[in-house]
């Protein structure tokens, strides 16, 4: 009977496939991991959901699970599902019998025996490693026609399998997990500093940078790493006094700051190596300061210039670096030059760091893993994937204190339907514990090789060229250092300009328009520089005269900036003398403004006087003018040739007009 009810049950479905593919209106089947436990206790009960896409009543759900696996790279290959190992148990339900979850989906259970418990032939028996109380294994989900015996859709997952929670510890020493999530943009300001409209979708509802801010709230008590771009948190603040969303999000990084770890990093992503080639290294430094401050003062907490990730690196920029400060690193293991002895075990400890006979503290990331979270599948897989391979390594040496830092991309566009249940599954996991850089580096002890700690190096590398030329970048940045003499560090040109200038030796644009965008930059803080030194004016050109050997020389300035300028007069000329300096430091009010400098005539006669106009410091011109000095004045020796000549000539008089006197000529006698 019980046969008979089963073969009518399966009549009508059996009876609709065939008629389906004889209209030929059959959808592909197809099944899709929809959520799974992060770990499971042996003796529990394992609720698989998947989705189960034009599955039609008489096909299966069918779970394989295959023995564990012993490495990374072991790990890695069943991800395709090739060497998923010996098949150790099945489990298999009809669709139409698998419960319908709440959650949407259908549910299918893996019940896992418990070792210690009576043997139940429903359950499935899995054995643990000899070594440790943990595994993680291979699970093949399998959408079947147990008709024909073919596998109509599937994918491989891998269940985390434990001993029961009651036997203590899995694990003698859980991985500690660095997670660095990056909150950074592309340069959000264009040429004239008003918000690209790219940056502005990013930070509103259902952006990319949004979606990070919104998923900061569910990482609350699990210690990830911030690496916020200081361009990009101070432009999102600002952004946040005009659209509540961005405020929303802005005050989120704030609150997270709060709490986790935050990275020092420079004003915009900088190419360190390709500005030391051009000579501008020491932009390196000040792009790492300023960024640091920036940071300080939107996320209102200090941020530890002494740890960095930057990238790329070579023995250049990290000396430079260390006169920063830095002496801590986080680098890829591409920056590195490989190993004699690589180990068969994956890289879990910090290594001394050597560069120009310095040494640097320093951690390698694991890329393979944070590339778990980018595979094919679901968000639900690419999460469990992760975090079994978190769980791989961790299950690798579980006597040992051991950590591994994973990294996301420059501009990371997170799934929250990967993350939060990432999040969700590193909350008292018994494998893996979410640590701060700093604790991972000063809890961790450093790898050890049979001489010793291990020392590496980097890898040369061959700069490209930068961004920006150094030349034009050089001769703009000390213009603007003369505006700042001029009207003061804190004038918005001067602010606008400092910000432009770090903007433009970005390495965020790609190499095709970088040069442009840079020059642009450049050329519009020029020309604001320009709009500001072009309102300071005096007269191209003056006669003065000059009535007396000692005088002043009447110079009239108008100032139209609108603001107190501060100016330097420089006076040049071969026949005068300047009793008080021959440059002047003059600050002058919105106005027209006459000064009168002293001087003094060496000579007489008309001759010119050189005026030029600068900014305090010299660096920035703002006018020549040419004066001409007439001088009626009779020089000093002139004067004394002439008293003498008349002396001389009064004295011969007077010396004449005597002896003519004493001798007088005889006089002849008049003739009768």
């Amino acid at each position: 009977m019980v046969a008979v009810g089963l073969a009518l049950m399966a009549l009508p479905a059996s009876a609709t496939r065939q008629t389906e593919r004889a209209t030929g209106t059959s959808t592909t089947p197809a099944i899709a991991l929809l959520s799974q436990p992060a770990w499971s206790p042996l003796g529990s009960d394992v609720p698989v959901r998947v989705d189960l896409a034009g599955a039609t009543p008489g096909l299966e759900v069918r779970a394989v699970v295959h023995t564990y696996v012993q490495s990374r790279i072991a790990f890695e290959r069943t991800l395709e599902g090739e060497r998923l190992g010996s098949e150790i148990g099945t489990v298999a339900q009809p669709v139409e019998l698998l419960p319908a979850s709440p959650e949407g989906g259908r549910v299918l259970t893996l019940p896992l025996q418990d070792p210690s418990a009576p043997r139940d032939p429903n359950r499935l028996r899995i054995s643990l490693p000899r070594t440790v109380a943990a595994g993680v294994y291979p699970v093949e989900i399998e959408l079947r026609d147990p008709e024909r015996g073919e596998v109509l859709a599937g994918f491989v997952t891998h269940l985390v399998a434990t001993a029961p929670v009651a036997e203590g510890p899995l694990v003698a020493e859980q991985l500690r997990l660095s997670w660095i999530w990056r909150i950074a943009a592309n340069p959000a300001t264009r040429v004239d500093g008003t918000v690209t409209a790219a940056f502005t979708r990013s930070v509103g509802f259902g952006g990319r940078l949004n979606r990070i801010a919104s998923l900061l709230p569910a990482a609350v008590g699990i210690p990830i790493v911030l690496a916020p771009g200081p361009e990009t948190v101070a432009t999102w603040e600002a952004e946040g006094r005009r659209d509540s969303t961005a405020a929303a999000g802005s005050a989120a990084i704030r609150d997270a700051a709060a709490t986790h770890e935050v990275l020092a990093a420079p004003f915009v992503p900088i190419d360190g190596p390709s500005l030391e080639t051009v000579g501008l290294g020491t932009e390196s430094v000040h792009e790492l300061r300023v960024g640091t401050s920036s940071l300080d003062a939107v996320l209102g907490t200090r941020v530890d210039p002494r740890t960095t990730d930057a990238t790329p690196l070579d023995a250049a920029y990290l000396e430079r670096l260390r006169t920063a400060g830095v002496d801590r690193v986080v680098v890829p293991p591409s920056a590195l030059a490989p190993l004699d002895d690589p180990g068969q075990y994956t890289p879990t400890h910090p290594f001394a760091l050597e560069n120009l006979g310095q040494l640097f503290a320093a951690v390698e990331t694991r890329p393979e893993l944070s590339a778990l979270l980018d595979t094919a599948g679901t968000p639900a897989l690419r999460a469990q994937r992760f975090l079994a391979g978190l769980s791989v390594v961790a299950l690798e040496q579980p006597n040992d204190l051991r950590g591994v830092v994973v990294d996301t991309a420059r501009r990371w566009n997170p799934d929250p339907e990967v993350i939060n249940p990432v999040l969700a599954g590193l909350r008292e996991n018994p494998l893996i514990e979410a640590s701060s850089l700093d604790e991972l580096m000063t809890t961790v002890p450093p790898r050890e090789g049979e001489a010793g700690p291990v020392v590496r190096q980097l890898v040369p590398i061959a700069p490209g060229p930068p961004s920006v030329s150094a030349i034009a970048f050089t001769a703009t940045s000390r213009r603007l250092d003369g505006l700042a003499s001029m009207v003061g560090a804190t004038d918005p040109v001067v602010e606008r300009g400092r910000d432009s200038l770090l903007v433009a030796l970005t390495s965020a644009w790609s190499p095709a328009t970088a040069r442009t965008r840079s020059s642009a930059r450049l050329n519009h803080v020029d020309n604001e520089i320009h709009s500001v030194a072009n309102q300071v004016i005096a007269p191209d050109t003056r006669t003065v005269t000059l009535i007396s050997r000692r005088s002043d020389i009447p110079i009239s300035i108008l100032n139209t900036t609108g603001r107190e300028v501060t100016i330097r007069v420089q006076l040049d000329s071969e026949k005068l003398e300047f009793p008080d300096g021959d440059a002047r430091v003059l600050t002058l009010p919105s106005r027209n403004t006459t000064v009168r400098l002293p001087v003094e005539s060496r000579a007489s006669g008309t001759f010119p006087l050189r005026v030029t106009i600068t900014s305090e410091d010299g660096a920035l011109n703002l006018q020549q003018a040419r004066y001409t000095v007439r001088s009626t004045v009779v020089s000093g020796v002139g004067v004394i040739l002439t008293i003498g000549a008349g002396l001389f000539l009064a004295i011969w008089w007077l010396t004449h007009w005597r002896r003519t006197r004493r001798n007088p000529l005889p006089v002849a006698p008049v003739p009768t």
